[in-house]
């Protein structure tokens, strides 16, 4: 009878474990799996469009944020969703590190593929201080670290870049 209990005990020990423990990597991008009769989208690419920021000719480079980004998989039929966190734009640049832009100069956003609408947020670091829907839109001068968020269809990225505007 004792050792009926210790099994009993033991495999109870076991169910309780094994149901606790929490299988999933959570360094590792999301990924859900859509299986609907929606019309399949028409992106097929399975990450963000790069974007080329421009200041009078001269690329800045841009850091590729947190994105959700569904993409039609042409293998399953299935659209798929990937969603990646990221660190906020304040611990992805630095404005000690920023590049000077003169806002009377040309400014060209230039994505792979085009969102249907984007807006321009500037940080400092205690958050966002305010929102614009183009660069002509700055009013502001100095170190301020930018973020770009673009939105495509059913997805969302974001980009982060330090400026100093003069």
């Amino acid at each position: 009878m004792n050792t009926l209990v210790r099994a009993g005990l033991f495999f109870i020990l076991l169910l309780l474990l094994i149901g606790c423990n929490n299988f999933e990597e959570k360094d590792s991008p999301k990924i859900t799996y859509e299986n609907n009769n929606s019309t399949p989208m028409s992106n097929e690419e399975e990450k963000p469009p790069a974007l080329k920021l421009t200041f009078g000719g001269v690329e800045v480079k841009t850091y590729k944020g947190t994105y959700t980004w569904t993409y039609f998989d042409k293998s399953t039929g299935q659209n798929i969703t990937t969603q990646t966190d990221h660190a906020p734009p304040t611990e992805m640049v630095n404005t000690e590190q920023s590049v000077r832009v003169n806002l009377t100069k040309p400014v060209k956003l230039n994505f792979e593929k085009e969102p249907s609408q984007y807006e321009i947020r500037l940080w400092d670091y205690n958050g966002i201080i305010k929102t614009y829907k183009s660069f002509e839109e700055v009013e502001e001068k100095g170190k301020y670290i930018v973020e770009i968020a673009g939105n495509w269809e059913d997805s969302i990225a974001t980009y982060a870049v330090a400026l100093d505007f003069q």
